[in-house]
């Protein structure tokens, strides 16, 4: 795998067979980000609600949420359409929903050491959501979707296959990249997630040696 190359993936999830074309990777993925951006809205607004309902007044607590309201329904709408100012607003309702869940985990988790099992479920869904909500914000950090996401004339999955090359997904974390199949050892590592791009054990088994 080239080392200069390495921003040349498409972020965690996507079939490498499906990664180009006219269905791009990137409008896949940010229809879906759109999607967690609205929903994410609607537990900021309750969170929101929460707070308001408890430390204001009943006479501003209704305007409170009405702005709140609109303003996820501006960040939804200007992430949709692809606007430069929803970027970060996006990325940031997304990342107050996981904060939101991460809590409930640490709560859930308390409350399993505290002897109640019926929680362990909710842990492990809510656990879930706040692992998925910390990668759709990592998203943003990364070079091909920003690029997908600001560019007027192109969606961020064009990509340009060296001699040789060809994409291949990240056996932990999905990213699909650019490699060179004859040129992989044990020591190559993903640069999206830095774990093993060959399992260490199936290196070992046909004696793989790693060049570091």
């Amino acid at each position: 795998m080239q080392p200069d190359r390495g921003s040349d993936l498409v972020v965690a999830g996507m079939n490498p067979a499906k990664s180009i074309g006219a269905s791009s990777a990137f409008s896949r993925i940010h229809r879906g980000t759109t999607f967690i951006v609205f929903i994410d809205g609607l537990i900021v607004l309750w969170i929101g609600f929460a707070f308001a309902s408890n430390l204001l007044p009943e006479n501003l607590q209704g305007i409170i949420i009405g702005l709140l309201a609109i303003a996820n329904l501006m960040v939804w709408n200007g992430y949709k359409n692809r606007a430069r100012w929803a970027y970060w607003p996006a990325a940031g309702i997304i990342g107050l929903a996981c904060l939101f869940f991460a809590l409930n985990v640490l709560i859930s988790i308390i409350d399993i050491m505290n002897g109640n099992v019926s929680s362990l479920l909710l842990t492990f869904l809510i656990g879930w959501a706040t692992f998925g909500s910390a990668r759709r914000v990592m998203f943003h950090f990364n070079q091909s979707y920003s690029s997908g996401y600001f560019s007027t004339s192109s969606d961020g999955s064009n990509f340009d296959l060296g001699q040789g090359e060809m994409l291949a997904a990240c056996p932990t974390c999905l990213a699909v990249l650019a490699i060179i199949p004859n040129m992989l050892n044990a020591s190559d590592r993903c640069p999206h997630c830095q774990s093993p791009l060959i399992d260490p054990e199936l290196a070992k088994k046909y004696g793989m040696d790693s060049e570091e």
